[in-house]
């Protein structure tokens, strides 16, 4: 009770025990007086600290018995009103409010019904920890009417297309939305109208959930604002809608309207078209867009390039006069209808440089239609001149090593040819000698001017195919 107290009286710690307990009596015969009534609940309202004794005026029963029931208060509530009251109560405790009021119907035992107001406050330690909720029941006069509702206005508000929800302008707690919003965010009323958009907001890379503020700051000051937000729905993906935000007053007090409507194909859309634009950009092929009487259009940085055409003449340009003369007939005649009737077109083609050079390339011509109807033209020119002029030196090593494997053949049959003769002597000498061992004297010139002979032979034959070794290695630097 010491503490509780205490939290009375900050202001004057000094006082002793019995002088601050006198004090709250007197402040409790105050309540009771007024009718007001105290009581304190932990933060998880499932117990209560204190209660006043004026609770007995006001509810209908003694003290004792409502100790016993710690949410009798929430009892006593109509049935119409303790929705309100509590989702209160959870933005006190959830989202860092440290004071909040609202205003009620409170049925007594005795079944009579009057209007209070209730305050409710976070009690927190000096380190700032919230230690429980004090809350003080006042009665009061019932609320002001509310204005008279533009049966119209709702009645569109209800049944729009679009997500529709009013927001408080300074706590942005949502206050209404019609049934679009709940189909769009996948949730249901009761929870929609305890959260903010912003918890509805989408957390990925690349996109800010603050980013808002800067549009909801500049529609509190009647400047209507338009931007695209990516929400994140209870069930699936997160999706992108394009917000339309504009001041209202709602309820006597002002208010955001923010319209969401769902965008989120064209906008992926709009990034896959992005992305293709920026693939045609980069690409190092010749790219060019045509109408349907083949118009130039377009050239993509790749094409203007390669054909040596300056951006801003393309437009008096056509299709045919990217080609030499030579292959305009067979494009005429061939491609072009072959294009149109299946919607592609792919072979080898020229292209015609600015210079007057023939680029060989491998086209492909594309047709595109809508419902049928001719849209206009693109072609695609791959670049195949570095693929021929390899095709064209393999050609060439390839006829090379053919005749090298015929010299050879001929090199290898010449020098056997010429070896035949020595060795033959040789054969002939050794039998003679075999013979008649007394003529070595008499052979033994003989011998080596056949030996000399193949040496020659064998030795004219090395420094032949290291020659043509030496003709065939690459340059050095």
């Amino acid at each position: 009770m010491s503490v509780i107290v205490r939290q009375y009286f900050p202001s004057n710690p000094a006082l002793s025990e019995a002088a601050m307990l006198d004090g709250f009596k007197q402040g409790s015969a105050i309540l009771t007086s007024l009718r007001t009534v105290a009581f304190a609940l932990t933060l998880g309202r499932d117990k209560l600290l204190y209660l006043s004794t004026s609770a007995t005026e006001l509810y209908g029963e003694p003290v004792k018995l409502l100790l016993e029931h710690p949410n009798f208060w929430l009892e006593a509530i109509h049935p119409d009103d303790k929705a309100a009251v509590w989702m209160g109560l959870d933005k006190l405790r959830e989202q860092g409010h440290e004071q909040i009021e609202f205003t009620y119907r409170l049925v007594s035992s005795d079944g009579d019904m009057h209007w209070v107001r209730q305050q409710c406050r976070l009690a927190l330690n000096d380190a700032g920890v919230p230690l429980r909720i004090d809350c003080l029941v006042t009665p009061s006069l019932p609320p002001a009417p509310a204005p008279a509702r533009n049966e119209v206005g709702n009645a569109v508000f209800v049944a729009a297309a679009d997500a529709l929800l009013v927001r408080d302008a300074a706590t942005l707690d949502i206050l209404e939305a019609n049934s679009a919003t709940l189909a769009l965010l996948a949730c249901g009323r009761a929870e929609l109208l305890r959260q903010r958009l912003a918890d509805f907001s989408a957390r990925t890379e690349g996109f800010d959930a603050k980013a808002e503020a800067i549009y909801l700051d500049a529609a509190r000051r009647s400047q209507v604002q338009r931007y695209d937000w990516l929400v994140s729905p209870r069930e699936g993906g997160p999706r992108w809608v394009e917000a339309v935000t504009s001041p209202i007053r709602h309820a006597g007090r002002d208010c955001l309207l923010t319209a969401l409507r769902d965008v989120d194909v064209q906008r992926r859309a709009q990034q896959q078209q992005g992305l293709n634009e920026e693939l045609i950009e980069r690409s190092s092929d010749a790219i060019a867009w045509a109408d349907t009487a083949g118009q130039l259009q377009r050239i993509n940085p790749a094409g203007l390039a390669l054909l040596g055409i300056q951006a801003e003449g393309v437009s008096d340009l056509f299709l045919t006069d990217l080609l030499p003369a030579w292959a305009q007939p067979h494009f005429l005649q061939t491609c072009l209808p072959l294009a149109t009737r299946e919607g592609r077109w792919h072979g080898e083609m020229a292209l015609l440089s600015r210079d007057g050079r023939n680029l060989p390339v491998m086209l492909t011509l594309l047709a595109h239609k809508q419902g049928g109807a001719l849209r206009g033209y693109s072609l695609i020119g791959q670049d195949i001149a570095p693929a021929k002029l390899r095709e064209q030196r393999y050609k060439q090593e390839k006829e090379n090593l053919e005749e090298d494997k015929l010299f050879q053949a001929k090199l290898l049959e010449n020098i056997s040819a010429g070896l035949v003769q020595p060795l033959a002597q040789l054969a002939q000498l050794a039998k003679l000698l075999e013979k008649h061992p007394e003529e070595v004297t008499r052979a033994l010139p003989h011998l080596k001017r056949t030996v000399e002979q193949a040496r020659r032979l064998v030795d004219a034959s090395a420094e032949f195919i290291l020659a043509g070794a030496q003709r065939d290695l690459p340059p050095r630097d």
